[in-house]
């Protein structure tokens, strides 16, 4: 239970695919994929992500993808939010500028995992996290199909 000094941390997951992934990566891929995930930390009443303009926060449900496909509770914590507004403001100016952004190393999903770390000392689920190197084991990284261009897992503003 929260106690006054304590804030819930929940996972927003959204499929970018809106269900495609599951239907066309067994074709596409050879492996089947449940889902091309982004995802959002809420705390504090916000929710926070990143992308291709580096990190942003809305109202929780707020972005264009609407609802989450899923929210994961993970626990809470005692970093207040002055506290955690100065852990992002230093992350926006070194490892998340916009410019850092890469799809497959370095996305959403990275940040998700490294802010939870900081609030909570968890990390976010592995299959989310491991969704880019299972992407590039695939007959894509053979090179038997042509790999599109690297999208933003969010270019909201």
């Amino acid at each position: 239970m929260a106690q006054n000094n304590s804030f819930p941390v929940k996972l927003f997951i959204y499929d970018l695919s809106g269900g495609m992934a599951r239907q066309l990566s067994p074709v596409m891929l050879g492996r089947q994929l449940d889902g091309i995930w982004h995802t959002g930390v809420v705390v504090h009443g916000k929710e926070f992500f990143f992308g291709g303009a580096g990190i942003n926060n809305c109202l929780p449900c707020g972005t264009i993808l609407g609802q989450p496909n899923s929210i994961v509770d993970l626990g809470y914590t005692e970093v207040n939010e002055d506290l955690f507004q100065e852990y992002l403001d230093s992350l926006a100016e070194s490892e998340y500028r916009g410019d850092t952004y890469n799809m497959f190393e370095h996305n959403c999903n990275t940040f998700s995992n490294d802010v939870v770390q900081f609030l909570t000392g968890k990390k976010i689920p592995s299959y989310i996290t491991d969704l880019p190197s299972e992407i590039l084991s695939t007959v894509l990284a053979t090179g038997s199909f042509a790999v599109p261009p690297p999208l933003s897992c969010w270019d909201g503003g």
